[in-house]
């Protein structure tokens, strides 16, 4: 399997055309009613299952400038270069992050038979070593041998056909000032244009926008009208739906009639997996104050101010282009500082003692430490889904988001209509999947470590190290939940990091 002819007519086109026309919907006349589409495989001629450009080309440019006039003490910097990602089988999920495991299905090729070990709850067995598959043989794969028939009334995937290697474009420009012998600042200014990124889920078999509501609340009159059943003109036909004597409106209204009607969740339908329509925009201003050892201490100290916005999942199945947001990587304020200590004790340190044991023990231990601060990332709406944005009944209203709550909602959700009976279906979703105001917890996180280093002989030391992780204990909670369904619905129930943990390392070299 290496594609979906979408324009092409289906075996099944001239019978169910014909048996469409003598009872046709109001919503679409016979003349409009196509039958189009089928899943296509390799042939001898061509056996690859998707094309992409070879040969491409990563250009780097760089440049390092120091002004004579500064007396060496400044340095001027810019880059920019391209970079090229090879293709990743796997799914770029609504949260920002690849799959770890690969896309393996091949429509026709693969084929799964049941087990059933018994049928009266365990008291006696039905599938033997003997006879594993009393009810059958095993299924075989039904390989390319019907065509555009290949699985006629059931869901669908492939593999886009037309790969392109995602890449980027990435810039920089800094200025480096040595203010004073062991001290340097530095300021730059770095951006990065991604394209080509992989969609997970692109639903083909859409019913077209004018039949979909647009109403803020739930439309029961036009639900109603595209669940109503109608006569089915593939009743007969060699089709998983040819069974039955009807069909739903919105099935015989989708742009594949013969496939099963696209679904919000991408659970069934005709769905093409990492179409090349994913994009990415990143910006970032950073300063940095670096002091070199001097006197026992060392200091690196970093903030970073950026913004990230990217196009990688549809809003809506029938959107022209995905959705325009706040990356679910957007951190826009970022405070890291680290720094090592040499403590002053010792023959010739701030303070010496007259013992020599005392000297040998307490010279040469290092303080060191290290404090991030992070805002935290956007919450993603998607209402429980891993493939596809669900919708909201959204009432209006502010959030009033507190992501450090965790006894009751940490949002207002009295802004959202949660009873099951008033979700929406066959609706345009207009509420955003992310918002910069409405993030989760970030990071407010220090580390410390204290070791020495005992040398007893020239090829012999002897390392002692305490180590503490989050040493104030602080708590980084989780998203709150944000399925409508969930009874934990706006509340806080885990956290992101780990509690207070603390370390003791020893380590012998000879």
């Amino acid at each position: 399997m290496d594609g979906y002819a979408a324009n092409t007519p289906s075996p099944l086109a001239p019978a169910a055309q014909a048996a469409y026309a003598k009872n046709p919907l109001p919503q679409l006349p016979a003349s409009a009613f196509q039958v189009n589409g089928g899943l296509t495989f390799a042939t001898p001629q061509d056996t690859s299952i998707f094309h992409n450009t070879s040969h491409l080309v990563s250009p780097r440019a760089g440049l390092a400038w120091s002004p004579t006039r500064m007396h060496g003490k400044t340095v001027v910097r810019a880059g920019f270069g391209m970079f090229t990602t090879p293709i990743a089988i796997s799914t770029l999920q609504i949260s920002g992050a690849y799959s770890t495991s690969a896309i393996l299905n091949q429509q026709g090729f693969s084929q799964a038979t049941s087990l059933t070990p018994s049928n009266n709850n365990y008291v006696t067995p039905y599938a033997t070593l003997s006879d594993p598959f009393p009810g059958g043989a095993i299924q075989h794969p039904v390989g390319s041998a019907n065509g555009l028939l290949t699985f006629a009334g059931q869901t669908v995937s492939y593999f886009n056909p037309e790969m392109q290697n995602p890449y980027s474009l990435r810039w920089n420009f800094g200025i480096q000032h040595q203010l004073t012998p062991n001290t340097m600042l530095e300021v730059a200014y770095m951006g990065n244009h991604a394209v080509h990124l992989p969609i997970t889920y692109t639903q083909q078999n859409i019913l077209p926008r004018q039949y979909l509501s647009t109403l803020p609340v739930r439309d029961q009159a036009l639900i109603s009208g595209l669940t109503a059943t109608v006569p089915n003109p593939f009743y007969g036909l060699q089709t998983a739906t040819g069974t039955s004597t009807t069909a739903s409106t919105a099935l015989l209204l989708s742009r594949y009639p013969q496939f099963p009607a696209g679904t919000g969740t991408g659970s069934a339908g005709v769905i093409v997996q990492d179409l090349n329509l994913g994009s990415s925009y990143y910006e970032a201003f950073n300063a940095r104050v670096q002091k070199r050892v001097s006197r026992g201490l060392s200091v690196i100290a970093n903030y970073m101010r950026s913004r990230m916005i990217d196009q990688t999942t549809w809003l809506n199945d029938t959107d022209p282009r995905p959705e325009h947001r706040l990356s679910p990587f957007d951190h826009p304020n970022r405070v890291s500082a680290a720094a090592v200590y040499e403590l002053p004790f010792g023959v010739g340190r701030l303070i010496s003692f007259h013992s020599n044991l005392a000297n040998k023990l307490l010279a040469g231990w290092r303080l060191s430490g290290t404090y991030t601060f992070q805002v935290g990332a956007p919450i993603t709406f998607v209402n429980g889904s891993s493939t596809t944005p669900g919708d909201y009944v959204y009432l209006g209203g502010k959030l009033n988001l507190n992501n450090r709550l965790t006894d009751g909602t940490a949002f207002n959700t009295s802004v959202f209509d949660l009873k099951s009976a008033d979700q929406f279906q066959y609706h345009i979703r207009t509420f955003s999947t992310t918002f910069g105001d409405v993030r989760q917890d970030g990071i407010n996180d220090w580390n410390m470590s204290l070791l020495k280093e005992f040398r007893f002989k020239e090829r012999a030391t002897f390392r002692l190290q305490c180590d503490a992780f989050n040493v104030v204990n602080h708590p980084t909670f989780a998203a709150p939940n944000t399925q409508v369904s969930n009874s934990a619905f706006g509340t806080i129930t885990s956290q992101a990091n780990r509690s207070r943990m603390l370390q003791l390392s020893a380590k012998l070299a000879f």
